[in-house]
């Protein structure tokens, strides 16, 4: 994308005080919780944001910001400006997992914004969810939804699909079978798809739109789904995490 498209993302997010955002989907999870979490910091110095995972995350390396990874640590903490990355790390994969419900349900009330990774992807481009995914607790005033076209044109494997049968089932495709629009705007807006248990109001992001042709292929994308969907989602919005570039249809 141009660079005079970039556009303030939070206001696109109507990211608010007291904003508790749930990220779902596959294709920038953690690189949008990360964005957002620094925009805000850069905007206002004195804020408090907190990121945890309902499900497991990697721990953030952030400038500014404070790790909690033990229950006890996580039980003692104060919420400070700046950003603080709260679970419970697994020692083994050392990724840090979900604090206990009524402990997250009860930090998260301290913090300006509190954003919550609450599905998991594999670092794959496309995804079938279990019966218990995504975590969205309900308390959470926006689910954003997060996905790549980059997938069209692949095939259904395990190296491009998380939960294969999931997705086969989702999108009626068969392995190996070519991945298609149809298919990603199955995967979004299905009701056992990404936004399965959102809750608040959901917004539907595709990133990776780097060059002017994925820029086209975002908005064709995102206006098919609008008319077929027009009061689904509070804002629809494609661009680019690593650019920091975004727009809104």
């Amino acid at each position: 994308m141009r660079k005079n498209d970039n556009s303030d993302l939070l206001t696109m997010l109507d990211v608010s005080p007291k904003s508790i955002i749930a990220v779902v989907g596959c294709g920038g999870k953690t690189s949008l919780i990360e964005l957002i979490a620094t925009e805000k910091i850069s905007k206002c110095t004195s804020a408090k944001v907190l990121i945890s995972p309902t499900t497991k995350i990697l721990p953030m390396t952030l400038n500014n910001t404070t790790l909690g990874d033990t229950q006890k640590s996580c039980n003692e903490h104060e919420a400070k400006p700046g950003i603080q990355c709260l679970g419970i790390k697994n020692k083994k994969s050392g990724k840090l997992e979900a604090l206990p419900e009524k402990i997250l349900a009860d930090i998260v009330l301290k913090y300006d914004i509190a954003l919550l990774e609450a599905d998991g992807s594999r670092q794959l481009q496309c995804k079938g969810w279990l019966e218990n995914e995504p975590v969205i607790p309900q308390y959470c005033t926006h689910t954003l939804g997060v996905l790549t076209i980059n997938p069209i044109g692949k095939p259904t494997t395990k190296k491009t699909v998380h939960n294969l049968p999931e997705f086969l089932t989702l999108t009626g495709l068969h392995e190996n079978d070519i991945i298609t629009e149809k298919a990603l705007e199955k995967m979004v807006t299905c009701s056992q798809g990404m936004f399965k248990n959102s809750v608040g109001d959901m917004y539907l992001i595709i990133n990776q739109v780097e060059a002017e042709s994925d820029s086209q292929k975002a908005e064709a994308f995102l206006k098919s789904i609008k008319a077929k969907y027009p009061n689904r989602f509070k804002n629809m919005i494609y661009g680019s995490i690593r650019g920091n570039s975004w727009k809104k249809l």
